[in-house]
């Protein structure tokens, strides 16, 4: 648990795929490194869709991670926004974020960091995923881990679908996922 007083920045913009609601902060306790500079080096703690799940995230960080509430400042965040943009209109395939998973299990933090390496149009079966961290019998745990995570398209859970080819669930909706799916091919 984070003992710290923390200041989290949040906002939120229209997208093609809807109200996105973004929370990033200016020092982060568990990042994922990256090769990029210090000067493109953004941490993000939650990338969602919709005011209601953006208020769930809030109040399950507030709740088992946070001490006390952490501060949530409404703050804009350009470069964050624009990388989104940029990838939903097909002008780039990668979004250049450092995600923060300070607030995720162990479990869940080697699932989504594997999720990360999954690659620009292509998929993975949930029992490909959990073979990823050397756990093959455990893909109804990595499923569980997937749809708990908190950065949508930046972690891309969306490619991750079932053995059989089916798609498979979403946090953000089935409609979404197809939709992403149909961007990256």
């Amino acid at each position: 648990m984070n003992t710290l007083k923390t200041d989290l920045n949040y906002y939120s913009f229209k997208s093609i795929i809807g109200d996105i609601y973004y929370i990033w902060s200016k020092a982060g306790c568990d990042m994922v490194k990256t090769n990029l500079t210090d000067k493109h080096l953004v941490w993000i703690n939650y990338i969602g869709l919709g005011e209601k799940a953006f208020n769930s995230y809030l109040d399950k960080i507030a709740k088992e991670f946070y001490r006390t509430e952490p501060v949530i400042i409404e703050n804009r965040n350009n470069y964050i926004e624009d990388e989104i943009k940029n990838f939903l209109d097909k002008k780039s395939k990668e979004i250049k974020l450092t995600p923060d998973f300070s607030t995720g299990t162990d479990f869940q933090k080697k699932i989504w960091s594997e999720l990360m390496k999954v690659p620009y149009g292509e998929t993975v079966s949930y029992k490909g995923m959990a073979g990823k961290i050397g756990k093959p019998y455990a893909f109804r745990a990595a499923g569980t881990a997937i749809g708990k995570n908190p950065l949508l398209i930046l972690v891309p859970c969306h490619r991750v679908i079932k053995s059989s080819g089916e798609i498979g669930n979403f946090s953000s909706g089935v409609k979404i996922k197809k939709f992403l799916l149909d961007l990256e091919n």
